[in-house]
């Protein structure tokens, strides 16, 4: 797995700020990019003091914005300023050090003046966008763009959108697992784990996931994440024996040896962006089919209807034809070099513009 090219270069991670990090994302991917080789660092910010809006330039200007303005965004904003405040504290342990390579996930989200102490420790600093720009953010983002060798977006309309950003397209990936091949026995006919998407009637994915199973006569597993703010009373769940509300955060590995496991997972699009989530690439994998209501991923050049099936989830009933048929089809491998391109591997390559990566396009 090391590649020549990458050995010995260091590299400093910093990830998507906020965040619960325990057993997230961040771990598994630093393992890896350690296995290609690469000398990591990874800027510990979890667990940042609450956010209470006690910074009164902030409380002053929340209420003009809110008072003058009619805005109500400003306080996203001071919380945002809040948590780059203890973010600042914590890059200074690595003042002294010196990288090749600065990598931040989620730049949007991270001020301009964390920004440009980061950049000041790396020869190549990129920004990589895994989720949507929140419109508030985006005054920020302007002001940070300059400090950035390279700025990713795995959402075209946002690279349209924001041309003066001048973003580039790059998807997410999958990570490497020695133990892939050990993964034969599929126990799960249907897998879907995420967030409830909100209260509202047509946010709720507990409904359109209950329609869907009415589908499906063997074993599956259905979770609902319920999160702090988007909490049911016993009376909202659902009565279904098939879906399961659960509170705590599932881990990568355990959301990961489900997926292997599995025959179908099911993935549902957030409304405000049009990027493909991990599932596609975790799901390429390890030979998994995916039903999904994201239309874009006809736009990739490793669709394959035998392999992933695009509904609309508002109006499943209208797929059962397809949905009965899709289930039996078996899964059609990949070519070799279609895999291959969508690894971390390539992708961290292809990001820092490292030697023989293969480009990944959008198909429009």
């Amino acid at each position: 797995m090391i590649d020549k090219e990458l050995v010995g270069k260091k590299i400093l991670v910093i990830y998507q700020p906020w965040r619960k990090f325990s057993e997230g994302l961040h771990q598994p991917m630093i393992e890896n990019l350690k296995k290609l080789g690469l000398e990591v660092e990874f800027l510990d910010i979890e667990n940042p003091p609450k956010f209470k809006n006690k910074n009164w330039g902030d409380k002053i200007k929340n209420i003009y914005h809110r008072v003058i303005n009619n805005d109500k965004n400003y306080i996203f904003i001071a919380e945002k300023k809040h948590y780059n405040r203890f973010n600042l504290e914590h890059l200074k342990a690595f003042k002294n050090q010196k990288f090749d390579f600065v990598l931040i996930i989620k730049p949007d989200e991270f001020t301009p003046k964390f920004i440009k102490k980061a950049t000041q420790l790396g020869d190549v600093t990129v920004g990589y966008i895994w989720d949507g720009i929140r419109p508030f953010f985006l005054e920020s983002l302007y002001k940070s763009r300059k400090y950035f060798s390279y700025l990713y977006s795995f959402d075209q309309n946002d690279i349209k959108k924001y041309p003066e950003l001048k973003m580039d397209f790059l998807t997410n990936y999958y990570l490497f697992d020695e133990n892939r091949e050990r993964y034969n026995s599929k126990e799960l006919d249907l897998y879907y784990i995420g967030a409830l998407g909100g209260k509202l009637p047509h946010q709720r994915r507990d409904f359109l996931l209950e329609k869907l199973l009415k589908n499906f006569t063997g074993k599956t597993e259905v979770k609902i994440h319920l999160e702090k703010h988007f909490l049911l009373s016993e009376n909202e769940k659902l009565k279904n024996s098939k879906i399961e509300y659960i509170y705590d955060y599932v881990s990568y590995h355990e959301a990961m040896e489900k997926t292997k496991s599995s025959k179908i997972v099911i993935d549902i699009r957030k409304k405000h962006h049009i990027g493909l989530s991990f599932r596609f690439f975790e799901c390429m994998y390890y030979e998994v089919k995916i039903i999904t209501d994201n239309e874009t991923v006809k736009n990739y050049d490793f669709y394959n209807p035998n392999n992933i099936l695009v509904v609309d989830f508002d109006k499943i009933d209208n797929y059962q034809k397809e949905i009965n048929s899709f289930v039996h089809l078996p899964y059609q491998k990949l070519p070799d070099e279609i895999l291959k391109k969508y690894s971390i591997k390539n992708w961290i390559k292809y990001i820092f513009k490292i030697g023989d990566f293969q480009e990944i396009e959008y198909l429009d």
